[in-house]
């Protein structure tokens, strides 16, 4: 060994060290490894994305990457325009005075949602309220070619519906199993939120069984803090194995990750029935046909009631009620001699009965009771309760 050789001998040594150290430290902290020490590693069928020091999910099955991959190219989006009738807020003391449908007025208003594809043929799975009172619908594909689309059937009762596009070999999503979800678990929302396509938010499912109406009451719909928008409604909520669970539904207003969706269990069987039949087949609900409104001071001042029992009616076109010769502005007392004090009085009657049979309504009329006997029709489905919504505000 020459003399410069020993000379430097300790600081190449010296290096050499501190090389081999930093390399272990660097190793311990990311984790990166050599994929000849250790065989069951692949560095790169499994890159890890670095930011800041903190490592990602690896890119691969199971990630919100490959959900997106799987389930965007059967999104679609649907924009609307609907045909509105309005009616200004005006005393029944003025109303009596014009027609029937003289303060009315219609008026177009542009609607924009999403959906996605069930079956390669142009079938398309929404919600019922994107599609609502539509005169003409567009559907707008991954792609971005448009199609026209038309209404095959839909259910308001659990605000679901079925699209057809003229198109085929269109990809379809796959679906999963909602009854196999529980909370904490991750999902994925894909949709248009406010016209921004393609749009994917991850969050988790926060709760099951929950119910719009009443959030103390149990229900059937998902609960999730996956970001949810105005435009994202229809669109589908997915696992990280890019099977979709739930049907992006409502949000509430002014709150923050709460958001809901229709388990897709439940859209299965709904859908098959639009798609076969063009509705669900329930149970006939009776049907009385008429608007409650509760009688206040000032109403029981003008029409000179001693009370405010009763309430005032306003009856719907071919209804029971209408065919039986009762009219806007009658004053319900009594329905089969059970005294009338509220709106919920009827309801709570009326469901209580079946379709067919025929109840005695006592009215007050220009200062007269009349008795009028009406046979109890089946609901129609365009007149089916929407579900309440205040405080939870659907979206389109």
């Amino acid at each position: 060994m020459n003399a410069n050789l020993k000379k430097y001998l300790p600081l190449i040594l010296i290096a050499l060290c501190s090389s081999l150290l930093t390399a272990g430290i660097f190793t311990a902290i990311y984790g990166i490894q050599n994929p000849h020490n250790n065989p069951g590693t692949n560095s790169v069928s499994q890159p890890l994305v670095q930011k800041a020091g903190y490592l990602a999910e690896p890119i691969g099955a199971g990630s919100i990457i490959e959900a997106r991959k799987k389930v965007a190219p059967s999104v679609v989006n649907i924009d609307t325009v609907s045909v509105i009738t309005t009616t200004p807020s005006i005393p029944w003391s003025f109303r009596e005075f014009f027609p029937p449908g003289f303060f009315q007025n219609q008026q177009q208003v542009k609607g924009a949602g999403s959906g996605f594809i069930i079956r390669s043929d142009g079938y398309i799975l929404t919600n019922e309220h994107v599609v609502r009172d539509a005169k003409t619908l567009k559907v707008t594909l991954f792609t971005g070619k448009k199609y026209d689309g038309r209404v095959v059937g839909t259910d308001p009762q659990t605000d679901l519906a079925v699209v057809k596009i003229d198109a085929d070999n269109l990809p379809a999503v796959e679906m999963g199993d909602s009854n196999s979800l529980e909370p904490g678990q991750w999902v994925v929302a894909i949709g248009n939120p406010y016209g921004f396509h393609d749009t994917v938010t991850a969050g988790i499912i926060s709760a099951l069984g929950r119910s719009l109406e009443d959030p103390n009451k149990s229900g059937h719909l998902i609960q999730t803090d996956a970001a949810i928008n105005p435009g994202n409604s229809g669109g589908p909520l997915v696992d990280l194995n890019g099977k979709v669970i739930g049907i992006n539904e409502a949000i509430i207003a002014n709150a923050q990750g709460i958001g809901f969706a229709i388990p897709i269990n439940l859209a299965k069987t709904i859908a098959q029935d639009l798609i076969e039949k063009g509705k669900v087949e329930r149970p006939a609900t009776p049907w009385l046909g008429v608007g409650l409104i509760e009688i206040d001071d000032r109403i029981a001042q003008y029409y000179g009631l001693p009370n405010k029992e009763g309430v005032i009616i306003q009856v719907f076109a071919d209804s029971p009620a209408e065919k039986a010769g009762l009219q806007d502005g009658d004053i319900v007392k009594e329905v089969n001699r059970k005294k009338i004090k509220t709106p919920q009085d009827v309801v709570d009657i009326i469901q209580k009965l079946k379709v067919g049979q025929q109840i005695d309504i006592l009215v007050f009329r220009d200062g007269e009771y009349k008795v009028f006997k009406v046979k109890l029709g089946e609901k129609p489905q365009e007149q089916e309760n929407k579900r309440r919504v205040n405080p939870f505000l659907p979206f389109r």
